[in-house]
């Protein structure tokens, strides 16, 4: 059986003011549960693929004969930008490898870095925020599987 047109626009009236007069839950109605009258929206969820966050890359420079105290302003301009250094001074001039040991030394204790000897006249500077492991002489290192 076909609505008539007189039927079919009162039904369209009543439900327009059905929908007008519906007034919105206020916060504690729908806080606690009274606002089941609340026209509610079909929302598409769209899930959220997980994020992998990109592991930071660190710059470990070796400077394996300094034998010039430009190369010794290398490593601290790289100590400065937050770059461990491996100073290998086996090569320098004695008096040389001393003012070096001391200018590096002074960069590394502005920086709050970390020296470490790792063999006679080669030495590790870390910046700060490094942990570097050492263990006791004589003693072997631990091995980690990356």
């Amino acid at each position: 059986m076909e609505p008539d047109g007189t039927q079919y626009k009162l039904w369209r009236r009543l439900m327009e003011e059905h929908v007008h007069d519906r007034k919105p839950a206020g916060f504690w109605s729908r806080l606690f549960g009274g606002g089941a009258d609340v026209l509610e929206e079909d929302e598409e969820r769209v899930e959220e693929s997980p994020v992998r966050a990109r592991a930071p890359y660190y710059t470990c420079t070796v400077r394996r004969h300094v034998i010039a105290f430009d190369d010794a302003v290398a490593a601290a301009d790289g100590l400065k930008k937050g770059e461990m250094q491996i100073l290998n001074l086996t090569s320098a001039d004695p008096v040389l490898r001393e003012k070096i040991k001391d200018f590096l030394s002074g960069v590394n204790y502005a920086q709050e870095g970390t020296w470490e000897e790792v063999g006679e006249h080669i030495y590790l500077l870390a910046p700060q925020g490094t942990y570097v492991e050492t263990s006791a002489p004589g003693m072997p290192t631990s091995n980690r599987n990356n």
